[in-house]
């Protein structure tokens, strides 16, 4: 039996010695006695007999502590090939739609260029929408996400090919929407369940001051009371899905996020409706103030701060959620991004940029660059990159994004991160974790006074509980 490369051992200031497995995705909460063993597994002493306790190594090799190097790389395969099902599977199709680039809002830290193209997806585009939807993706499933540019500009393009979609034989799942909400408007919400729209993602940058100097319409008149406006009137209507409310924080906003967050939690309590922060993250080349922008770690400092001073959590905990064969839309052989002319992409992010056009709608071979879509496919798979390989978070990386690893590591593009949270934040997110479950169990103490069993073992496995 081998140390397992995905081992992380560690010693806490706060909280003693851990170890934390990202193949298992466990944890482990170890006494000095046990970490010192652990520590000589690790270096490759030779450990006497009578220290080896069979319960303890038991649970190790349970847990993929210590494994044969061959099982190590089962796994991994193991792990890759639910990741390429996922990713090949035909039976679900995930499509976005841009029934137009135009966009009424000039927010600064925009990655696309084209808000001032105010052409909208013809009738004879979205008719062959659904002939590429029906004759080319073949698939048994259908999910929409409506995005742009503004995709309320084009509702009536919305409103359109969903009614034809609802002709196919397909099994419609759900549609989501990306939208600045400035459009929202009661007319437009009393039809949102009729069109399929389960969620409805809307960015408020802070409170009012700080928002409408981030996110003004494009001759620079504010938008905040408007939005604001249209969100109470969705959450007092019959509307039965979600909405989220995303704002984009770096150094200029960060301040505001708490107060932000407080508001608008109180403010629709018991409604279909969550806060979260979204760090923005733009290439070198972009003209918006880089200084602004939170390296990961000031992100993750941002983060905890939130939980310690404000008592905001992320929204699924702290525990990593150790899914590698997540699959986003660029990831999928059945995902697609279709523009409003029919130009083809893989990502939402490529809208607007022909060089990463992998085809067209209008095309009898509707893939006109199938090696764009190949290296989609396989050039962004961490499962074949060799320092991914070698690192300790990958079984729960998942590669990160996908577009921002092929501009890359492909393209050789500038400033672009793409690895997981969990590669330079791990350890501080397993202390999170631990902190809450002490927490939780000083509370259960206070409030169920009897006498606890006490665990008398020297280590102590840490299971977060079932998310939902």
């Amino acid at each position: 039996m081998n140390w397992s490369k995905y081992n992380t051992l560690f010693q806490s200031d706060r909280f003693g010695q851990f170890l934390y497995n990202s193949l298992s995705n466990s944890l482990l909460k170890i006494d000095p006695p046990h970490y010192e063993i652990l520590t000589e597994l690790r270096d490759n002493r030779t450990l006497p007999k009578h220290r080896r306790d069979h319960e303890f190594f038991k649970l190790l090799e349970d847990n993929k502590i210590i494994i044969d190097r061959r099982e190590e790389l089962g796994i991994l395969a193991e792990m890759q090939n639910q990741r390429n099902s996922a990713c090949l599977n035909n039976t679900r199709a995930e499509i976005h739609i841009c029934p137009t680039l135009g966009c009424n809002f000039r927010c600064p830290y925009c990655f696309e260029h084209s808000q001032d193209d105010v052409a909208k997806m013809t009738e004879r585009t979205l008719s062959q929408v659904i002939k590429f939807i029906k004759h080319h993706v073949k698939a048994e499933h259908l999910s929409l996400v409506w995005y742009g540019g503004e995709p309320l500009i084009a509702f009536d393009v919305i409103r359109k090919i969903t009614a034809q979609l609802k002709k196919l034989d397909i099994i419609f799942d759900s549609a989501s929407m990306v939208t600045n909400g400035y459009h929202l408007n009661k007319k437009i919400i009393g039809q949102l369940d009729g069109l399929n729209i389960k969620e409805i993602q809307i960015t408020l940058d802070g409170l009012e001051q700080m928002h409408n100097s981030r996110r003004m319409l494009a001759g620079g008149q504010p938008t905040y009371q408007r939005i604001l406006s249209n969100i109470v009137t969705l959450m007092n209507s019959d509307f039965q899905g979600t909405c989220a409310i995303r704002v984009n924080v770096d150094r200029q906003n960060s301040s505001q996020y708490a107060a932000l967050h407080s508001y608008l939690t109180d403010k629709f309590a018991g409604k279909k409706f969550y806060v979260y922060p979204g760090r923005v993250n733009t290439a070198q080349d972009h003209s918006y103030d880089q200084n602004r922008i939170f390296s990961p770690a000031q992100w993750s400092d941002f983060i905890i701060g939130l939980a310690h001073s404000d008592g905001i959590f992320p929204r699924k905990g702290w525990f990593p959620e150790g899914n590698p064969c997540f699959t986003c839309v660029a990831k999928k052989s059945k995902g697609f991004v279709i523009g409003p002319s029919g130009e083809l992409y893989k990502c939402g992010e490529d809208v607007g940029r022909q060089e990463m056009e992998i085809g067209n709608i209008w095309n009898d071979e509707p893939i006109s660059n199938p090696a764009l879509k190949a290296q989609y496919s396989m050039k962004t798979d961490p499962f074949l990159d060799a320092e991914c390989l070698e690192c300790e978070v990958l079984p729960i990386c998942g590669g990160g994004c996908p577009n921002r690893r092929l501009r890359a590591k492909q393209f050789n593009e500038k400033g672009l991160e793409f690895c997981s949270v969990y590669k330079s934040n791990l350890i501080r997110c397993l202390e999170e974790y631990y902190d809450e479950i002490l927490t939780s169990k000083i509370c259960n103490d206070l409030l169920n006074p009897a006498p606890q069993k006490s665990n008398d073992l020297g280590y102590q496995m840490l299971q977060p509980e079932v998310r939902q």
